[in-house]
């Protein structure tokens, strides 16, 4: 656990978020409240909102980082929660940002439908996520978030991955629009990421 603390785990991270957020800043609505799903250490909400305007950003996740320091960023918030439902109010949001979070939930199927319970109607869901495309790509994926994450106390590591097709299904039943699909490989290891930019019904 104390690799986090190090100086290069934390460039790593940084180096990893400022990645994501560049290519998801462009997705989300300025002057808008902003649900920054499985937070983690907030670097990426902090990056973001060094580009987006006018941006609030609540992040939630199911431990404090322990690298978490928001800098006095008054347009920036964190809230633990207990890992079940997210504690707010239907349509609270005008976009949910979920980067590579949902693998580490009892059920990203489930997660995904309180998106849509928290998104206002017409609002904006940003998926960040590896998505496997066959088994040994599954493996590879699963072997690398499992040694990244294991250099952080309390992350869970369920290694619920999805498939790209899967993905894609699951956002049909929920009458979301696919407005963009893009790819990323952010920073050391270069794993692929999916990036969808979804719209809510």
């Amino acid at each position: 656990m104390f690799l986090a603390e190090l100086e290069f785990y934390k460039k790593f991270s940084h180096n990893r978020s400022n990645s994501i957020a560049v290519s998801v800043a462009p997705l989300l609505p300025a002057n808008s409240m902003i649900l920054d799903f499985g937070c983690g250490n907030m670097c990426t909400s902090k990056a973001i909102s060094n580009i987006v305007s006018d941006i609030n950003i609540v992040g939630v996740d199911v431990i404090e980082d322990l690298n978490l320091n928001l800098n006095g960023n008054t347009n920036i918030q964190f809230k633990k929660y207990s890992g079940l439902s997210v504690p707010f109010e239907d349509h609270s949001f005008d976009a949910v940002l979920a980067a590579s979070s949902l693998h580490h939930t009892h059920s990203p199927e489930f997660y995904l439908d309180e998106f849509k319970r928290l998104v206002k109607p017409g609002g904006k869901i940003i998926l960040v996520e590896e998505m496997y495309v066959n088994k040994l790509d599954f493996l590879w994926i699963a072997w690398q978030d499992y040694v990244l994450n294991k250099m952080k106390k309390g992350v869970p590591i369920p290694l619920r991955f999805r498939s790209r097709n899967h993905y894609v299904a699951e956002f049909k039943k929920r009458g979301w629009d696919i407005l963009i699909e893009k790819s990323l490989r952010p920073n050391f290891p270069y794993q692929h990421h999916y990036i969808f930019q979804l719209k809510n019904s």
